[in-house]
């Protein structure tokens, strides 16, 4: 015969097992998981820029000498040109030795081993512009005042957040959409909402192509998609 100390335990080890075994059954309750999308076409309003100067020559300090003074040329001509000195980051900056190699394998002697012809140095910075239709000329006047390195022109749109809200309803939206259709398939209705998280895509673009206005160099600044993709998974009742 069981004294009352020894049916406490014994009681406690079976509510322990009954929750264990609702909690499995409520996990195993049928649901479906399903991915919603949505994307908005935004005309960029500001691009991103390097522009550098590379100089080569005979000796490194001389080399150096002229690459500094042509890259504040061109640095003094962007802040004339309206860019805010904090729209200025220098991204990269080297002095490379540039070597002459032998032709053949077979040294004779030690003047037949690589040899320092010259060097080149290399300064280059990122700009940033907030005024799009000024673009084509801003790199025209980089270009006249020594700039001879231009690339990784990317444009950007700022108020994505804003943008992104209400692309985010349409992605769930869409995944409900989606969801309903399987559910009404299977013969079941859809329940609620138990599970949801985000993936917010890159900007992509040009989606289109528009020419901008200018006298200077030709800029097409095009338009960027901004995209949201969903998972939900939603309870299946009978």
């Amino acid at each position: 015969m069981l004294t009352y100390p020894a049916i406490r335990p014994a009681l406690a080890a079976l509510l322990l097992a009954i929750s264990v075994s609702l909690a499995h059954a409520d996990d195993l309750k049928r649901s479906i998981t399903i991915n919603g999308e949505a994307s908005v076409s935004a005309k960029p309003d500001v691009a991103h820029v390097t522009i550098g100067v590379e100089s080569t020559g005979k000796a490194a300090n001389e080399v150096l000498a002229t690459n500094s003074k042509t890259t504040s040329d061109v640095l003094a001509a962007l802040k004339a040109a309206g860019i805010d000195p904090k729209d200025l980051q220098t991204s990269g900056f080297s002095v490379q030795p540039q070597i002459l190699r032998p032709q053949n394998n077979s040294l004779s002697s030690s003047d037949d081993g690589p040899s320092i012809t010259g060097y080149t140095v290399s300064n280059s910075v990122n700009v940033t512009l907030r005024d799009l239709p000024r673009l084509g000329d801003l790199l025209d006047k980089a270009v006249n005042a020594g700039a001879n390195s231009i690339d990784g022109i990317q444009f950007d749109v700022t108020n994505q957040s804003a943008l992104l809200d209400d692309v985010r309803k349409t992605a769930l939206a869409d995944a409900r959409h989606k969801a309903e259709i399987y559910a009404d398939a299977a013969g079941l209705k859809l329940g609620k909402l138990v599970e949801l998280s985000e993936s917010a895509g890159p900007i992509a673009g040009p989606v289109y192509r528009v020419r901008m206005a200018t006298a200077a160099v030709p800029i097409e600044t095009g338009s960027s998609a901004l995209s949201v993709t969903v998972s939900a998974r939603f309870e299946l009742d009978e």
